[in-house]
């Protein structure tokens, strides 16, 4: 592998695994704003644990990038903005503290938006069967996505 893929590789995967921490983080304090409410503690703490194993996952994938990884197709920029709005969010949680209607639409729509920064869609492989473990990730997160969403519809409708 050519030393500059090699290293525009390495910091699309960092910047994808430093991504994950932040949407970690981001849910950890959705937990502690929300501690009146012992099943979206649980709700988002679950997703918090979901991140930080893709987190674990885009490691794995550092650690075997040059047997895997032909090339990124992302921008470690496009993903580091990202990664920052997420912060920034998750700031503006700490300081407006958002009902959890609120919170579980915010969520849900980051979650869609990220959708096309999965390990799938921004880097190829050499192996077909390394993209199978990324696109496991993104079964995963299409399933957090869900519970989110099934949390937002037991509220019920919004009130006029």
């Amino acid at each position: 592998m050519v030393a500059a893929v090699a290293q525009e590789i390495s910091k699309v995967l960092s910047a994808c695994r430093a991504l994950e921490l932040a949407m970690a983080d981001l849910y950890e304090e959705l937990a502690n704003l929300h501690s009146h409410a012992p099943a979206m503690v649980r709700l988002w703490r679950k997703t918090a644990r979901e991140e930080l194993n893709h987190a674990a996952q885009f490691s794995l994938a550092l650690e075997a990038m040059s047997e895997v990884i032909a090339r990124p197709l992302a921008m470690p920029a496009d993903i580091e903005s990202v990664r920052l709005m997420v912060e920034d969010l998750t700031d503006e949680f700490r300081r407006h503290r958002p009902p959890v209607r609120e919170a579980l639409s915010r969520a849900i729509d980051l979650e869609a938006s990220m959708s096309k920064l999965h390990a799938d869609r921004i880097l190829v492989f050499t192996d077909p069967r390394c993209r199978l473990l990324f696109e496991a990730m993104m079964a995963a997160d299409a399933g957090h996505v869900m519970s989110l969403q099934a949390a937002l519809a037991q509220l019920g409708p919004v009130s006029p």
